[in-house]
């Protein structure tokens, strides 16, 4: 199934704070701005499959039932959002994708936002969808 969305990202949430990776830029340099995790939808994938992929190779993490957020604009591509509950651990980092991840408050994504230190602009309004959705 053809999808005309760039990527597959999701609200990771656990307690009262979201998981917020820092990717690695393809010059394997961490870009320096925070982001949720997911990728790219590979040609002929589902949002929903890519997803469940990306999350698999960037976290070795797997959730049931992602809720679909919606769908996001940044640089002229929509990026397909969900949200879902981490009732595990990180089971690895792929450091070759994320240089860093930190678990944050909806506050102190908000204000990562206000010093523009998130990559895309929507994560802190994904984030915001999702918590109150829970």
């Amino acid at each position: 199934m053809q999808t005309n969305f760039k990527t597959a990202r999701c609200v990771l949430a656990q307690a009262d704070t979201f998981l917020m990776v820092m990717h690695m830029s393809w010059r394997g340099r961490p870009r320096g701005l925070w982001g949720l995790p997911g990728g790219r939808i590979e040609y002929g994938e589902a949002g929903i499959d890519a997803l469940h992929r990306e999350l698999d190779e960037e976290l070795a993490v797997r959730v049931a039932d992602p809720v679909l957020l919606g769908d996001y604009r940044y640089k002229g591509a929509r990026h397909q959002i969900y949200g879902a509950e981490l009732t595990g651990a990180v089971g690895r980092i792929d450091r070759n994708e994320i240089a860093d991840l930190a678990w944050l408050t909806l506050p102190e994504i908000v204000e990562l936002s206000e010093l523009q230190k998130l990559h895309a602009g929507f994560e802190a309004q994904a984030v915001e969808r999702y918590a109150q959705l829970r």
